[in-house]
């Protein structure tokens, strides 16, 4: 493992108050950074009986969390052609075609519904944790029965571990091999997650986590739902090690950059599965430093976007069997990820992940990377700090696009500016914090405190400057 270092050394603990207060037998965590698993977290057992311990090959349910990599799959076989996903579902999975549509101005269910939950079914999470054991001709029967559309496709997000089924049915039948076996081959294998399976009977007995319940002060065993004809909603099976290769694979999507592909699905599509395609309806909050932050949500492929205020651009996902709960959260743009499984039902580590996450940031290892400074912005920059050290932004107006001043004259922002500077004093340049080639910030160090000024570009041969905002900080 590449340690990150520092290590904050309470985030262990943060894991450990986790596991006690679910009742949690065993917990796995792990820090992904630069390629790998950078730090990683294991305690109690795996098997009460037994007593095995937690190890980072020991084999979690990962439920939910399947589903990007089944989202993956279908854009990997929409990149080579296979597959629309703009066409209707049908079109792959024939016993959709007969499906009676909720109103008669109902458009077909497309592939792309059915990745972002628009689909138009009912949200189904206790049901289909107890129904991945139906076999393919059960699952056939039960989509020609109908009665599966309860809103018109397009409409509204509604989360359906059903649409993910109908999604690994359409693997099968392009690949001409069960679903299970064509993204093994296609995902799982070409990362060398050769411990990762749809089966959990596969994984030997002193390998696999046994899920449990909670009541009541008392442990007791949840048999396990067998490998079936819907697990492409959330039957995998895999272990701390072989999970870190894919979220690493998944945060070495970003930056976008000239290197090279590396497989087995290229960076651009890898990408796609954060692009936010749906709402869900309930808004979120969290607490910071006694702080209530909003934070926008909304769902992509397999996939959910989160903007946060403390930690930036989040992408993750959850997971929950009866004797599993797990969670993945990861920013592309510092490049690190967090994860942890547990073995006691419907435990969501979420919460802990994202605690866990606000302490690396406190730590400065959950930050974006630094965007390089274009040649125009740096150029414009400087010419804004001149400015301000003269008292006077007619010093960089040539760098002015044409509606910055007709927007706010010249006087009305030079008034603004006098009064910063009567309250935080002359500055000079402290950096630039580029959030793009033609957008940044200038941070001023100033005599009586800091200052910053965002700066935007137009577009075009020769960027000038569209908009320029000073502010105390």
């Amino acid at each position: 493992m590449a340690e990150i270092a520092p290590w904050p050394a309470d985030l262990d603990a943060i894991y450990a108050a986790y596991a006690e207060r679910v009742h949690a037998p065993g917990v796995v965590a792990g820090v992904v950074r630069d390629g790998g698993l950078a730090h990683l977290f294991t305690h109690g057992v795996a098997d009460l009986e037994s007593g095995a311990p937690v190890t980072a090959d020991t084999g979690f349910r990962i439920a939910s969390m399947t589903k990007n990599i089944t989202a993956l799959t279908i854009l990997m076989l929409r990149d080579e052609g296979l597959i629309s996903l703009e066409a209707p579902a049908s079109a792959y999975v024939p016993e959709l075609a007969a499906l009676p549509r909720p109103t008669a101005d109902s458009p077909a269910i497309t592939i792309r519904d059915l990745l972002s939950h628009t689909e138009g079914f009912v949200t189904d999470d206790p049901w289909a944790d107890r129904a991945m054991r139906m076999t393919p001709d059960e699952f056939s029967a039960f989509l020609r029965d109908g009665g599966l559309s309860v809103r018109a496709p397009g409409v509204a997000f509604e989360y359906s571990n059903l649409g993910y089924g109908i999604l690994g049915r359409a693997i099968s039948n392009l690949c001409g091999k069960p679903f299970q076996r064509a993204i093994g081959e296609r995902i799982l294998e070409p990362l060398g997650m050769s411990a990762t399976t749809f089966d959990p009977a596969a994984v030997p007995d002193a390998r696999r986590a046994r899920g449990y319940w909670f009541r009541d002060g008392v442990h007791g065993e949840e048999p396990p739902e067998p490998d079936g004809e819907i697990g492409a909603m959330g039957g995998i099976v895999t272990t701390a090690a072989d999970y870190a290769r894919y979220v690493a694979f998944l945060l070495d999507a970003w930056p976008p950059r000239d290197d090279a592909e590396t497989g087995p699905v290229r960076r651009a599509t890898r990408r796609e599965l954060a692009t936010c395609h749906a709402m869900p309806g309930e808004a979120r909050t969290r607490v910071v430093d006694g702080a209530t932050l909003p934070v926008a949500i909304a769902y992509g492929y397999g996939l959910a976007s989160a903007a946060d205020p403390q930690l930036g651009r989040v992408l993750g996902h959850s997971g929950g069997l009866p004797g599993f709960g797990s969670n993945v959260i990861f920013a592309p743009d510092a490049g690190v990820g967090l994860f942890a499984f547990a073995n006691v039902t419907y435990a969501s580590p979420e919460p802990t992940n994202i605690e866990a996450a606000s302490r690396l940031h406190a730590h400065g290892l959950w930050r974006p990377r630094n965007v390089a400074v274009s040649h125009v912005l740096r150029a414009a920059a400087e010419a804004v700090a001149s400015a301000y050290a003269a008292g006077d932004l007619a010093a960089a107006q040539a760098h002015f696009a044409p509606n910055l001043l007709a927007d706010s004259p010249l006087a009305a922002r030079n008034a603004a500016l006098t009064a910063l500077k009567a309250q935080v004093g002359d500055g000079i340049l402290d950096r630039i914090e580029a959030q793009h080639r033609l957008a940044g910030r200038l941070r001023l160090t100033c005599a009586r405190g800091d200052a910053v000024c965002d700066l935007t570009l137009t577009p075009g041969r020769d960027p000038k400057i569209q908009g320029l905002r000073f502010a105390p900080t």
